[in-house]
């Protein structure tokens, strides 16, 4: 249903295409096959194609890091949302060949992040203050992993 609306933002950025004329102006009342199959005439009139489902999974990360890098995401609930909406959303699991997530060089920051949550529920084990400084140390870490995997999958 938000077609329509993405089809006017297209418009107006400058895109020409007879089907995105009449896609920008259905709205929710119309039936969701007519939009769909105006949207997919939009794509095919603009020349666009539209990535697999395994590369989806990957540039909705990258726009995840980029709201990360921005501020607008807290770098904890940021790599939250990137493996639980974004990668997990594709099998990358079974692609994997030692580690999890290996296969698109993940598995750095999945094991931080992992030992993240480690140190905040390891109890009575350790005081307040060193496992502060533990995960300070591993956000840190993380933001690094994270900028350093959005440049090798900018290059892909």
């Amino acid at each position: 249903m938000q077609l329509p609306e993405l089809a006017l933002q297209g418009l107006m950025e400058g895109m020409e295409s007879e089907s995105l004329v009449i896609l920008a102006g259905m709205s929710k009342y119309d039936s969701a096959f007519e939009i769909q199959e105006y949207f997919e005439k939009s794509l095919i009139e603009l020349k666009i194609d539209l990535p697999d489902k395994r590369q989806a999974a990957i540039i909705f990360a990258l726009g995840l890091i980029e709201e990360i890098e921005n501020g607008e995401l807290d770098i904890i609930k940021g790599i939250y949302k990137i493996k639980n909406t974004a990668i997990d959303s594709y099998d990358f699991i079974d692609e994997s060949d030692k580690f999890c997530y290996d296969s698109i060089g993940f598995e750095i920051i999945y094991g931080l992040f992992d030992e993240y949550f480690e140190i905040k529920e390891c109890g009575d084990k350790w005081n307040e203050e060193k496992k502060e400084k533990l995960s300070e140390k591993i956000k840190s870490d993380l933001l690094t992993e994270l900028l350093k995997w959005k440049e090798i999958m900018d290059r892909h």
